[in-house]
């Protein structure tokens, strides 16, 4: 667990609840109600919040430029020698990146360039025996479309499925598979826009004893 200090300064009564909304999904000690976190920030109260998982971090980031564009007054603090000193955002040592995102593009990256090979191959039978395409001139073109995305896929399967006799289903799965890692990718930026535009509602639903 990863925790975070931040103490506002010279809050004004009239926004100190929107504040609060913007703080309420990151508390993990004491009391999550609106109106408690309200009352730690007109006393200038230090609120310890959790940037630990790899979703939070990022919000978080996007909450504090929020603040700085409103002009908001804060502090922040992290936890050293069990003593909470000052520090700014640029320095505190927290992974911004989530790292299955990391491995998810790496993932795909690889997959892309080896399919891409394999794909070559094919896409060359598929261009000097289907269309009788000079060797060199069907070279450049098979490596040009195997690195072409759905193109390339489509093109060695035909060639795989028609020339080398491949199975539907293992042509299916050898040029499309890493193609999966992308949609998850897209269903999760989808799901990143959703929650960032109702991400207050999303956290009552799932916590409806706080107000």
């Amino acid at each position: 667990m990863q925790k975070i200090g931040i103490k506002f300064i010279n809050i004004e009564f009239e926004n100190g609840r929107g504040i609060a909304k913007n703080l309420q999904s990151f508390i993990i000690e004491g009391d999550y109600a609106i109106s408690s976190i309200v009352d730690q920030l007109e006393k200038e109260k230090m609120i310890v919040l959790d940037v630990s998982k790899e979703d939070n971090m990022p919000e978080f980031t996007v909450t504090l430029e929020g603040f700085d564009e409103e002009e908001i007054g804060y502090k922040l603090y992290q936890e050293v020698n069990e003593n909470w000193e000052e520090t700014s955002l640029d320095n505190l040592d927290l992974d911004r990146t989530p790292q299955w995102l990391i491995w998810t593009i790496g993932l795909v990256l690889l997959s892309y360039f080896v399919v891409a090979l394999i794909e070559t191959s094919a896409i060359y039978n598929w261009y000097s025996i289907k269309y009788e395409i000079d060797g060199i001139f069907a070279g450049i073109g098979a490596f040009i479309t195997a690195f072409t995305p759905i193109v390339g896929s489509v093109i060695a399967y035909w060639s795989a499925t028609e020339l080398w006799q491949w199975q539907w289903y293992n042509a299916l799965f050898i040029f499309f598979f890493y193609y999966l890692p992308l949609v998850g990718f897209i269903f999760y930026l989808v799901w990143a826009v959703l929650k960032a535009l109702y991400m207050d509602k999303w956290y009552r639903f799932r916590h409806s004893e706080f107000n």
